[in-house]
């Protein structure tokens, strides 16, 4: 197991699915956590994706809380600056710096490129591009001050595949991806490890509602699965472990618990 005793983390998009099962299990790893999404509220009763979507910030830091461990509700837009900034400076403020910074939040963006909405484009670029690139401009300055770090950028087979109607989100994940192993050697002089993790089909809201009821047959994993992976890589440093995008179904055979690649 991972010990991040000391750490401090933020993880974007931490309301629900893949975000909550980080958050939760970085807790339980020992670090301190803080929680951030885009809203607080819960879908409406009686939606039919009611239980994808069941919880909010609020619910994930006190489920932690309630477990022992320490964590801090914190709203962020990750597509406004301003709500980055605060969101960083609101971390140090209250746990003395950042050590490790999950960036799960995205949105997708569903259409044929006959009929894509420019806004819609240009919302999945702020929030699955920008968003992340941003979050790490402000937070950057207090984990060089701390000599190490680790940077985990969530993606998706789609950076590398083709899935139909998705050319917008495919390019997201792929600007991601190059972002940052671009970042990885930029930082790696100050100790700070940048990679990208691919955890695969996961039953999450995002994934389900986008056909609901049509994706029902398709097997995903629970959002559970994903916490080894995500803690392990959260416990690495440029020294040890950087610049890879690495997928879950490769962890533990490929990469991580003491494999090399």
């Amino acid at each position: 197991m991972t010990d991040l005793t000391g750490k401090v983390a933020i993880v974007t998009g931490g309301s629900r699915g893949i975000g909550r099962a980080v958050s939760q299990g970085l807790a339980r790893a020992g670090a301190k956590v803080v929680v951030s999404s885009r809203t607080e509220e819960e879908a409406k009763p009686g939606s039919e994706f009611e239980r994808y979507a069941a919880g909010n910030i609020h619910d994930t830091v006190q489920g932690i809380n309630e477990e022992g461990g320490d964590a801090l509700a914190v709203r962020c837009d990750v597509a406004e600056p301003s709500d980055l900034q605060h969101l960083v400076r609101t971390t140090v403020s209250h746990f003395g710096g950042i050590d490790i910074l999950f960036s799960n939040a995205g949105i997708d963006c569903e259409s044929p490129v006959v009929d894509l909405d420019p806004e819609l484009l240009d919302r999945a670029l702020a929030v699955n591009v920008r968003g992340p690139l941003l979050l790490c401009k402000f937070a950057l300055p207090t984990m060089f001050e701390r000599g190490s770090g680790s940077i985990i950028g969530v993606t998706s087979g789609s950076a590398r595949g083709y899935r139909e109607g998705r050319v917008g989100y495919s390019m997201s994940k792929a600007a991601l991806e190059r972002m940052f192993l671009s970042l990885a050697e930029e930082v790696r002089p100050h100790n700070i490890a940048v990679n990208l993790f691919s955890p695969g089909r996961v039953d999450t809201w995002m994934n389900r509602r986008g056909d609901w009821p049509g994706t029902a047959h398709i097997p995903m994993v629970q959002p559970d699965e994903v916490t080894d992976a995500a803690v392990w890589l959260s416990g690495q440093t440029a020294g040890t472990f950087t610049g890879q995008v690495v997928e879950r179904a490769d962890f533990g055979v490929t990469w991580g618990a003491g494999v090399a690649a």
